[in-house]
């Protein structure tokens, strides 16, 4: 009895809630519930006005995201070195993973190397995956760079969306110093 009334005042609300705000347009309907007692009710949204954009529903269990980051790591004509980082996640919660280690250079001084990447997938209805991620990244450096400081760390925070299974070029960073640049590409690819 009471799941009836939950379903008949959702049911109201959806229906009402636009004509009650002075909505002009019809409303369609978007789903048919079946109440306890065997009936039926039709739930209906008002559509997007012109120049709205949709809004977008996510997915955010039983769905598991493959994330794949590549990493191109490039000083002047030097072929370039390439990282690559994948995990999978559930779609709306956080992957983390570090990766870091001291290197010494025959006479230098040990230096810290790392790669971190946090990332949440959020996998829309209608296939689109907007994916959070947190790239810090500090690598070795050349041995051109010697004598010149410190390579340069890149650290990065952004929200991208992707077609499941297609990479983008997500972002391309330039040394402030040197000629070297490093290109972040990113992947996402929604598992069945």
């Amino acid at each position: 009895m009471r799941s009836a009334y939950v379903v008949s005042v959702i049911a109201f609300l959806a229906i009402a809630a636009p004509r009650l705000a002075g909505a002009q347009e019809p409303e369609r309907p978007v789903a048919t519930v079946t109440t306890a007692q065997g009936g039926t009710a039709t739930v209906t949204r008002k559509p997007v006005a012109d120049g709205e954009p949709p809004q977008r529903r996510w997915v955010q269990t039983l769905t598991n995201v493959q994330v794949e980051l590549t990493i191109t790591d490039q000083s002047g004509a030097a072929s370039p070195e390439k990282k690559t980082v994948s995990m999978v996640v559930s779609s709306g919660a956080w992957g983390r993973i570090r990766s870091a280690g001291t290197v010494r250079r025959q006479g230098d001084v040990p230096a810290i190397v790392d790669l971190n990447v946090d990332a949440r997938p959020l996998v829309a209805l209608d296939g689109p995956i907007q994916l959070e991620l947190t790239i810090a990244y500090s690598p070795l450096g050349s041995p051109a760079d010697d004598g010149k400081g410190k390579p340069p760390t890149v650290n990065q925070s952004l929200t991208v969306i992707l077609q499941s299974g297609k990479p983008l070029v997500i972002s391309q960073a330039a040394d402030p110093v040197g000629d070297r640049k490093i290109i972040v590409e990113a992947k996402a690819t929604v598992l069945k």
